[in-house]
């Protein structure tokens, strides 16, 4: 039964606090806030000790003598690390001998240290002559000691309604009893218990709550109540669960498992939605249902099914914008790069033409802005180069050009997920590579009306990725924010080509090319606690096209082209708790791609030349890209 004060003491202490609020004033807050205003008060107990003869402590204490009506509304107290109460706590004390209606409402305590030896009220009202009302208070425990009971409202005469009583974290109780009121009427409509993230001690009984709503830790530890857990209410009705959900981390329940949400000495009464399936989640990666079985000391919530949230793909968007990202590396290395490093490595005379051998730099830039449609979509500005040495020389078979090189990536993106039933989930990041690699060219002696060319090249590096979102939440509102992952990265290519040549001038370069990527995985926790392994991913590449070239004269020669492409692969896979599958973003499918450039060379003595050009996309990949190269031969 939650303990009472007499009447006759409390109406004592009412006077003698009001008499001498202004001399306690000056020895502690606890009791200024009671002197000098009825309503809107915030009172903070750290490190004082509020003891006897008086012993309470209140966000705010009236007493209106005979009034037509008397509130105590909307106060605080705070209990915090220190603070020493060896009485009760009250969020608001008001009492009216004469007044037609007394309230307490929207009055509020938080203990998160410290200690309260007594009981603790978030709003209590009473009146001799007229009626009292309790409603609208809260309490939240996330730390300390508190000795005797909680109670959300009470009121004499009248209704204790619609309070909240919240723990969480690892507080000390006593002897203690939850209730959501207590009162002459109704103390339990709308009254409610949240049990959120709590390690606490156990509690010896709770009463008079209509709805509970649990939040269970990492650990999936319930209430332990060593008493009983009443769920009746006036008129035959009983409470209700709202809810369960989990924190982040640890392990995942598994189907079928029974997570006992109250171990209790007894119940009295049966939940109204005893055998109903609800939606949880836990942290917010992992969404559940449950349904919940009362049993004779536990009130369970069995595992009925479970699934990744959909929202999570948008954590995979992020990291394999690191693989659209190195792929645009490999299309500057099997693009301009070897073209480049073919130039560079000539040894070229006065009449232009290559023979002997050669040594030369090549560089190469890109910039652009894409966007991939992985199922929602990626948007990225990019900014690609290369620089490194090359070889020229010829022998029996045609020329063969070997080469080594430096490359450097980065970019900043955005991704974007919408669905059906859930948010639309946004995030941002920036990632960036860093590696190099060989490549090598063979050019045939002609065959006809032209020549074939076979090439390769191999690149290595690492992939350093930061993602953020605050679209992932958990049950708390906690966000996920992002993570921050580095990945090696390994390539090859190679490509098998035909230039015909029209005239002396005009060249068309037939080719086909294969393009292999791979970016490592990464296990990564977020914010929240949620455990997530992405999964290597492959990027398989066909491209067929064709390049016209017309050399106006010795200086100018500008170019058109045209290519298709195809993703065979592109997905990244990735889990969450060990065997949820994540749903899959995909660069899978097809791009056109054409181009248009010019190649300058100031002076035919001059070893030295320039390549502008500008590609654009459509399909799979959108956007477009502009192109720098810089060559020249020793």
């Amino acid at each position: 039964m939650i303990r009472s004060l007499h009447r006759p003491v409390l109406y004592l202490f009412s006077v003698f606090c009001l008499g001498f609020g202004l001399f306690f004033a000056s020895l502690s807050p606890a009791f200024a806030a009671a002197a000098l205003d009825p309503g809107g008060q915030t009172v903070n107990i750290n490190g004082l000790h509020v003891n006897p003869p008086l012993g309470h402590a209140f966000g705010n204490s009236t007493d209106g003598g005979h009034s037509d009506n008397a509130e105590s509304n909307n106060n605080t107290l705070n209990i915090n690390s220190g603070g020493r109460v060896t009485g009760d706590a009250y969020g608001a004390y008001v009492y009216d001998s004469g007044a037609a209606a007394v309230s307490a409402i929207g009055n509020s305590v938080f203990i998160s240290g410290g200690t309260v030896i007594g009981d603790t009220y978030g709003g209590h009202a009473f009146s001799d002559s007229g009626t009292a009302t309790a409603t609208g208070n809260t309490i939240y425990i996330s730390g300390g000691s508190v000795g005797l009971n909680v109670v959300g409202g009470w009121s004499d005469p009248g209704d204790a309604t619609y309070n909240t009583v919240t723990i969480s974290g690892s507080p000390t109780f006593g002897a203690t009893t939850l209730a959501g009121g207590t009162s002459t009427g109704d103390a339990f409509t709308g009254n409610t218990l949240n049990v959120w993230n709590y390690s606490g001690t156990s509690v010896a009984g709770v009463q008079n709550f209509q709805y509970y709503n649990f939040l269970l830790p990492a650990s999936l530890k319930g209430l332990e109540v060593t008493g009983t857990v009443n769920f009746a209410g006036p008129g035959g009705a009983t409470s209700t669960v709202t809810g369960v959900t989990m924190m982040g981390g640890g392990r995942a329940p598994q189907i079928g498992e029974s997570i006992s949400l109250i171990h209790a000495g007894a119940f009295t009464g049966t939940i109204a939605n005893n055998g109903a399936v609800l939606a949880g989640k836990k942290g917010a990666l992992l969404d559940f249902s449950f349904r919940l079985d009362q049993q004779a000391n536990d009130l369970f919530a069995v595992v009925e099914g479970a699934q990744a949230s959909p929202q999570a793909k948008a954590l995979s968007e992020g990291f394999i914008s690191g693989v659209a990202l190195t792929n645009q590396g490999a299309d500057l290395v099997a693009g301009k790069g070897i073209s480049d490093a073919v130039g560079a490595g000539k040894r070229v005379a006065q009449t232009g033409a290559a023979s002997g051998y050669g040594f030369g730099s090549f560089a190469a830039v890109s910039g652009s802005w894409s966007r991939y449609n992985t199922g929602s979509h990626i948007d990225m500005s990019s900014l690609n180069l290369i620089a490194g040495l090359s070889f020229g020389g010829d022998l029996p078979p045609g020329r063969l050009t070997v080469g080594a090189f430096f490359e450097y990536g980065s970019g900043s993106y955005n991704t974007y997920n919408s669905f059906s039933h859930t948010p639309d989930v946004k995030g941002d990041g920036n990632s960036y590579y860093l590696g190099g690699g060989i490549l090598g060219r063979m050019d045939f002696i002609d065959t006809g009306p032209g020549n074939f060319y076979v090439e390769a090249s191999g690149r290595m590096g690492g992939v350093h990725n930061e993602y953020n979102t605050n679209g992932l939440r958990d049950a708390m509102s906690n966000s996920a924010r992002g993570y921050d992952t580095f990945s090696p990265y390994y390539g090859i290519h190679a490509g098998l080509g035909y230039i015909w040549k029209f005239t002396e001038k005009a060249s068309l370069d037939l080719h086909a090319k294969y393009f292999w990527t791979r970016m490592q995985g990464a296990d990564v926790t977020l914010a929240t606690g949620d455990p997530v392994s992405f999964r290597d991913v492959d990027s398989h590449r066909l491209r067929f096209g064709g390049r016209f070239a017309y050399a106006i004269n010795n200086y100018v020669a500008p170019y058109i082209g045209a290519a298709w492409e195809y993703e065979m692969d592109g997905r990244q896979r990735a889990t969450t708790y060990g065997n949820y599958d994540i749903k899959t973003p995909t660069l899978y499918g097809s791009t056109g791609i054409g181009e248009l450039g010019l190649t300058l060379k100031p002076s035919i003595t001059m070893p030295l030349s320039f390549d502008l050009g500008v590609q654009g996309y459509v399909g799979k990949r959108e956007g477009v890209t502009g192109s720098l190269q810089v060559r020249y031969e020793f």
